[in-house]
């Protein structure tokens, strides 16, 4: 009997320690976790933060589709592209609905400028889109666009 009671009080012991071990672990991811909170390394959203990344989409206005010869030698290539442009803030600048005929020549300049072979791969398009994106910015004199996207892009 002795024994046998040995061995029930040392499975009670070990069973204790067991749940003290757990409970600090328990403790120690607590006061990390409040460590880190109380440092500020833990992002914590407010409400005014959570309506600027609502806004991280700015305005979109659909241009015109282009329909440009490219400049490869034969002048058999023509591009017909269709595209909108976001900007920063959430409504089109009044600045570029009175440049958007100077954007539009720009735009047929550039396009007409290219070969075949620089615009057919992805590299290609978003080597053009950057293009695109400075010049109009250059042409507004301030940075107001902040992408384009094409949303038809056909070369014959």
């Amino acid at each position: 009997m002795v024994g046998e009671r040995t061995q029930a009080e040392a499975a009670g012991r070990g069973g204790t320690r067991r749940t003290l071990a757990a409970l600090g672990g328990l403790a120690m991811v607590a006061g990390v976790a409040g460590t880190a909170w109380w440092l500020g390394l833990v992002p914590v959203h407010t409400e005014a933060e959570a309506k600027v990344e609502e806004l991280a989409v700015g305005a979109l206005l659909p241009l015109d589709p282009f329909i440009a010869n490219l400049a490869d030698e034969d002048g058999r290539r023509y591009l017909k592209a269709t595209l909108q442009v976001e900007f920063f803030g959430p409504r089109v600048p009044d600045e570029f609905n009175t440049r958007v005929p100077q954007v539009r020549d720009l735009l047929l300049t550039l396009f007409t400028s290219k070969l075949f072979a620089e615009i057919r791969t992805p590299e290609g398009k978003a080597v053009l889109r950057d293009e695109i994106v400075s010049r109009m910015n250059r042409v507004l004199n301030k940075d107001l666009v902040k992408a384009v996207y094409f949303t038809e892009f056909i070369v014959q």
